[in-house]
């Protein structure tokens, strides 16, 4: 019978150390719970919310730069076809007066370009002086930007 009782002896210290571990594992439980405490995996998570937020910030900042990008290059869509459309409409002039006039100043243009070559100055800026010669005789209003020189005087 000694070994009976020796048997039920172990197996209740086998008990209570079992009992006693859960125990302490459900207080490490609690403590790391607590409020203000942060396991883990949520100081994980909170380093990923920051890094993705970065990330977006970053393509936040490159998207304002394709926009802008893409406004400036609608201004200077626009630009070309307001000067398209001016050339159109200096193009379909109704009288033959008008076109005389246009006829004119372009042929001052020409003259004062071929002059300016003549002299032995270089392409782009005989373009200029010619384009600053016919502002000076005709007017600030009918002188051209340097694309419109270069079409004209090719």
């Amino acid at each position: 019978m000694k070994k009976a009782t020796k048997n039920k002896e172990k197996k209740k210290g086998k008990k209570k150390s079992a009992a006693k571990e859960l125990k302490i594992t459900q207080v490490k439980e609690q403590k790391q719970t607590k409020p203000g405490k942060l396991k883990e995996s949520a100081k994980a998570l909170r380093k990923e919310i920051e890094r993705l937020t970065q990330e977006l910030a970053l393509r936040d900042k490159q998207l304002k730069g394709l926009i802008d990008a893409s406004r400036a290059d609608l201004e200077l869509v626009s630009e070309a076809e307001l000067l398209s459309q001016r050339l159109l409409d200096s193009s379909h002039t109704g009288s033959i007066s008008e076109r005389k006039k246009i006829w004119e100043r372009h042929q001052y243009l020409r003259s004062c370009y071929e002059m300016h070559l003549a002299e032995g100055t270089d392409k782009a800026h005989a373009r200029l002086q010619a384009d600053r010669d016919l502002r000076e005789r005709y007017g600030e209003e009918f002188g051209y930007t340097e694309e419109q020189l270069d079409s004209i005087l090719t």
